[in-house]
């Protein structure tokens, strides 16, 4: 004879709880392909134009709608790149994996999900892209801000 579960009924959420804005609500991880190997912990800067080049900080991790060959010269100062669009074949991540800089392309959305500032963790080993701050003890895994 088999078994019964009971299975509570579903409610739906007509509104969201007291004191949160369902507009200031956005995902804290995002998914993409992982293309150079490697985990980093570090401030994003957004690049939006060639104008942006002047105001990147060593060791930040760039978020790029997608790189362009022109920013080779930059990739030596960063600690790890986010690109919306991209693979594993594309420039970003053939010179990302040649530098050991970790690296997550084809995160839809990531150059409108991320700010410049924001503290941002890139896990090029399994394609994962982390908004604030990391769950587990940095220093642990070698990571210093």
């Amino acid at each position: 004879m088999r078994k019964k579960f009971f299975v509570p009924p579903l409610t739906a959420v007509k509104e969201p709880p007291q004191g949160i804005v369902r507009d200031s609500l956005k995902p804290r991880q995002l998914i993409g392909q992982p293309s150079s190997p490697g985990l980093v912990t570090a401030r994003a800067r957004v690049i939006r134009s060639v104008d942006d080049f002047g105001e990147v900080v060593k060791g930040e991790i760039l978020v790029f709608d997608a790189v362009q060959p022109q920013v080779t010269f930059i990739i030596s100062l960063i600690g790890g790149i986010v690109e919306r669009r991209g693979g594993m074949l594309v420039h970003s991540s053939i010179i990302a994996r040649e530098m050991n800089i970790p690296a997550v392309n084809g995160v839809s959305q990531a150059t409108e999900l991320i700010e410049t500032g924001d503290l941002v963790t890139v896990n090029g080993d399994l394609g994962l892209v982390v908004i604030g701050e990391p769950e587990f003890n940095m220093e642990m895994v070698g990571i210093n801000l």
